[in-house]
């Protein structure tokens, strides 16, 4: 049983809902999991306690959420101590047009060239397109994005293209490395597991 923290940013809720299935699947395979809105950190986190770390945040504007960037920033020396994973959340992963997965490998490595955090594992995780949450100017400059893409463009539904089977797995699979299998563990029910999408 290994202590985990997972710690997300968000804008649309979509990285923060991939943050608690991981947590939910960990918790199920009897790990003990801390969430953490990276915007919410205390300035006296004491990352020592965990045995892993699982960092997540949405691109907006070719980059990450400052919070998780300021956390890694803060964190970094402890950081490079721990098993970490990062998982990046967009929808380049997902384009019909272009190498999206490329394109965000090169936003991975900007924000390793910032920080200095190189993590153990990165994870490419298609993101959503919740039109109806959206006002009208983001709407507008999203659907456009999503049409250059390839991608769906009715702004009077949303879109979720998260593959929950590989967050899963590739949450089991780290925290396997880290420790070892976990003998007896379960799933959550109704949840099934599929081969991961490697970055």
């Amino acid at each position: 049983m290994a202590s985990v923290l997972v710690v997300y940013a968000t804008r649309d809720g979509q990285t923060r809902k991939i943050a608690e299935r991981i947590a939910t699947v960990l918790r199920a395979r009897r790990h003990v999991v801390e969430l953490l809105d990276a915007a919410r950190a205390p300035q006296d986190l004491d990352l020592s306690r965990f045995q892993a770390v699982l960092i997540g945040s949405p691109i907006r504007a070719q980059g990450y959420l400052r919070p998780v960037v300021r956390f890694v920033q803060s964190h970094r020396t402890t950081l490079d101590r721990l098993p970490t994973l990062f998982f990046s959340v967009g929808l380049a992963v997902v384009s019909k047009v272009h190498d999206g997965r490329a394109q965000t490998m090169q936003i991975v490595e900007r924000l390793v060239a910032e920080t200095g955090w190189r993590p153990r594992r990165v994870e490419l995780v298609a993101g959503a397109l919740p039109y109806t949450r959206y006002n009208f100017l983001v709407r507008f400059v999203m659907r456009r994005i999503s049409k250059k893409e390839g991608g769906d463009t009715d702004t009077s539904r949303d879109y979720e293209y998260t593959d929950w089977s590989a967050v899963e797995r590739f949450a089991v699979e780290f925290l396997e490395q880290v420790e070892g299998p976990c003998p007896g563990a379960v799933s959550p029910v109704g949840q099934a597991t599929a081969p991961q999408a490697r970055a």
